[in-house]
Order: structure tokens, then C-alpha cells, then sequence
């Protein structure tokens, strides 16, 4: 009788344990599940691996670069305008075409201007002819001026001799004292007619010589007119001036010109200037001098900034680069390229560039050692602090504060929050708003 209600305690005790002991391990396992949610799944967002873009930070030699795009223009450019009203006859070469110094554009026509040039000349040869018969006539009146002189100087020498013979008579009585006295009178006029005669002829030489030079002038004056009027005929030839391409010519058969109207604008092939439009926040980063590589269809060319315009326009500021007569790619090739594939590739860049090409430019500004930087995430600006997912060893990402400095084309300087080695995020994500942990899936 009192062994059977010993049992039955036992038993109940028991179970009682056994109760606990549930207990106890269910509250163990729901600590531990609880812990686990806390600790790695409480607000962790799965994101697929492949639909982000990853990127590494790198360290080393970071070139802060100033991108821009423009077009390349000749240094030497000849602006080629009407030089009367006119015509035009016939268009030989259109805009794109390479010509020489003498290569005829185009013709105009101005028949105004054919006759003005017809009459230039027939004036340029009356003022010759005029010339020519004033010199006769004052040959002329030389040959008689030169031929009284000598008939009174003979008449003079004659007399003279007579005056001597009367002279001798007269102290004999042959010959009467007044008839001596009279020749002697007549020879000394004859004597100052003679003096006079040549002064005359002397002065009329000088005035012969200045009527010839009054002549000259007017020989000139007319040797000027027809030069500029047959100048301006050959200028209805229009030719190109300089060796080079045609860059613009906007013109129409049978179009009429006045003086003064731009016809063709020619530049030469080499040497050329990159004229790039740079951003404005980044134009105080360039100056003159500073080393720019063009980009164009035929590859990449140097080249050396010469002038930054002072003045602002739609936000950009143009900056002038001159291209390189020798190029040097070397240093934007890769390390295992030899120096004759560099060569080689210059040439050929040069090739095929033309004036009034579209270009892309990079223009270095500057060359620091030691930097960290990364391929730009997206949406980020330079010098800006913004937060990103830094992947850590269990194939999740945690999000992280990150500084940055300047851009550089694609790439962009990490200042803090970062290290060299680091792996973040730097695509987009569609994430719930407060969200710090990311996990990546397969």
C-alpha cells in the first residue's frame, strides 16, 4: 500500500524535469534564432551580384584631367572677299577642297570694270603718246633755237672782224670814223644778242626738262590707274592665296557681290590649333602650357595649351591647343609598346586631320603620386562626402562614409573612408530608405 503512491511521485517528477527541460531548450532555440535575425538578417537587403557594378580602389599616379570637345582650326587663315561689285560666273571648286596658292576658286564677272580698264589703257597710251610728241616738238625748237644762235654768232664773229679792218682804215682816212663807229656798235650788239639767245636756249632746256617731268607725272598717274583697274580685273579671278583647304564658301552661280562680300575662307593644313570648350568650374585648373592629347578619328595626337579666353560663354571657357609638329604618343602607351609602333601611329594620326574637324580634348592639369582613387559612382560630384556599400569577406556589403576629392575623367580621388584594396558598389540600387547591410546572391 505505501510503495505504489512512492512511485507514482517519482513518475510525476519526472516528467516535471522532462517539461523543463523542453522548456529550457525551446527558449534556447528561440535566443538563438533571435540572436541570428539580430545579429545578420534583421535589415540586410539581397541584392543580385551581377545587377550591380563593383569597383576597386587603386593607388598610384592620378592625373587630374580637364575633358572637352571643340573642333581643330588652321593658325594661318586667309578670309577672301569682293574687291568690286560683280557677278558670280563660274564656281570651279566647292567648300572641302585642297588648293594651292594660285588655284582659282572661282570667277567673277564685272564688264563696268572691262571697259573702265580699256580706257585706263587707252589714257596710259595718249599720256605716252603726248610724251612723245612734246619731245619732238621741243627737239624741234631746239634744232632752231640752236641754229639762231650760231647764225648770230657767225654774224657776230664777222662783224667783229670788219670793225678790226675798219679800225685801221679809219686812222688812214679810207674809211669814214662814223662808219667805223657804226660797225663797231653793230658787232657789239650782235655779241649781246648772242648772249642772249643762249641764255634763252638754257632756259628753255629747263623748261623743256620740267614740261617732260609734268609729262612723267601724268604718265604715272595714268601707269596707276590702269595697274589698279587690271589688278582689280585679276582679282575676278579669285584665287586662293595661301596653300590649304577651302573651309567656307557659300556662293551661287550668277549671285551678285558688292565690295566688301566674303567670297571663301581658306586655311592652311598645318599648322592647326584645337579651339575645346572647356566646363567652366574646371577652367581655372588650365593654363598655358600645360600638355593636352586630342582625340580624332584617326587616334590620339598631342599637343600644348596656348591661350585660356578670359571670357565665359554658355558656361564653357575656350581654351586654344596647338597641335604637336612632332609627335610624341609615347607617353599614353601602354609600357610594352616600342617606340616605333609610337612613331608609326603619330604619323598616321596626322594623316588624316583636317581643319574644321570635330575633336575630343584632355587637357592635364595636374600629376599627383601616391592618390587613391576609383572609377566614379554613379551620381557622385567632386568634392562631395556620400555613403556607399563596401563589400566585406562574407559576400555582403555594409554601408560605409566615403570623402572624395577631384574628378579625373572617369576616375575620381578618394580622400577618406576608403583604402587601397576596398571594394564598393558604384552603381545605383533601388534600396528601402534606411538601409545599412546589403547581401550579395549568385
Amino acid at each position: 500500500m505505501s510503495t505504489q503512491p512512492k512511485a507514482k511521485k517519482i513518475t510525476i517528477s519526472k516528467k516535471k524535469s522532462i517539461l523543463i527541460y523542453q522548456s529550457l531548450l525551446g527558449a534556447s532555440l528561440l535566443m538563438l534564432i533571435s540572436g541570428w535575425r539580430l545579429g545578420y538578417s534583421d535589415d540586410a537587403e539581397a541584392v543580385a551580384r551581377e545587377s550591380v557594378t563593383i569597383s576597386k580602389v587603386e593607388t598610384g599616379e592620378f592625373s587630374l584631367k580637364v575633358e572637352g570637345y571643340g573642333s581643330l582650326q588652321s593658325i594661318n587663315k586667309r578670309l577672301l572677299t569682293a574687291t568690286s561689285n560683280a557677278i558670280v560666273d563660274d564656281i570651279k571648286l566647292k567648300a572641302g577642297a585642297v588648293v594651292n596658292a594660285d588655284t582659282v576658286i572661282l570667277t567673277l564677272k564685272n564688264p563696268q570694270l572691262t571697259a573702265k580698264l580699256r580706257q585706263a589703257l587707252a589714257k596710259l597710251k595718249n599720256a605716252k603718246t603726248n610724251k612723245r610728241q612734246i619731245s619732238l616738238q621741243q627737239q624741234r625748237e631746239m634744232l632752231n633755237n640752236e641754229s639762231t644762235v650760231y647764225e648770230l654768232e657767225s654774224e657776230s664773229e664777222i662783224a667783229m672782224l670788219q670793225v678790226d679792218a675798219e679800225r685801221t682804215l679809219a686812222k688812214s682816212g679810207i674809211v669814214s670814223g662814223i662808219s667805223a663807229k657804226k660797225n663797231e656798235l653793230k658787232a657789239k650788239q650782235l655779241q649781246k644778242r648772242v648772249l642772249l639767245e643762249k641764255s634763252k636756249l638754257a632756259k628753255l632746256t629747263v623748261m623743256q626738262q620740267e614740261a617732260l617731268a609734268i609729262q612723267d607725272d601724268l604718265i604715272a598717274q595714268a601707269q596707276e590707274e590702269f595697274d589698279v583697274t587690271k589688278k582689280m580685273v585679276e582679282q575676278l579671278s579669285v584665287k586662293a592665296g595661301i596653300n590649304g583647304v577651302i573651309q567656307r564658301l557659300s556662293l551661287n552661280l550668277g549671285q551678285s557681290v558688292s565690295a566688301g562680300t566674303e567670297l571663301a575662307l581658306v586655311g592652311s593644313l598645318s599648322p592647326l590649333v584645337a579651339e575645346i570648350k572647356v566646363p567652366q568650374l574646371q577652367a581655372h585648373l588650365v593654363t598655358v602650357n600645360m600638355k593636352a592629347q586630342i582625340s580624332t578619328v584617326n587616334g590620339q595626337i598631342t599637343g600644348q595649351v596656348v591661350r585660356v579666353d578670359p571670357v565665359v560663354v554658355d558656361g564653357a571657357v575656350q581654351v586654344d591647343i596647338e597641335l604637336s609638329q612632332n609627335e610624341d604618343q609615347g607617353e599614353n602607351q601602354s609600357e610594352n609598346q616600342s617606340e616605333n609602333q609610337s612613331e608609326n601611329q603619330s604619323e598616321k594620326s596626322l594623316e588624316g586631320v583636317k581643319p574644321m574637324q570635330l575633336v575630343d580634348a584632355t587637357i592635364f592639369a595636374q600629376v599627383q603620386q601616391n592618390v587613391n582613387y576609383i572609377k566614379t559612382p554613379t551620381g557622385v560630384n567632386e568634392d562631395s562626402t556620400v555613403k556607399l556599400f563596401k563589400l566585406t569577406e562574407d559576400n555582403r556589403a555594409m554601408l560605409v562614409e566615403v570623402k572624395f576629392g577631384k574628378a579625373s575623367g572617369q576616375i575620381i580621388q578618394v580622400l577618406s573612408g576608403l583604402k587601397a584594396g576596398d571594394k564598393v558598389i558604384t552603381s545605383k540600387m533601388e534600396l528601402p530608405d534606411k538601409t545599412t547591410k546589403v547581401k550579395l546572391s549568385s
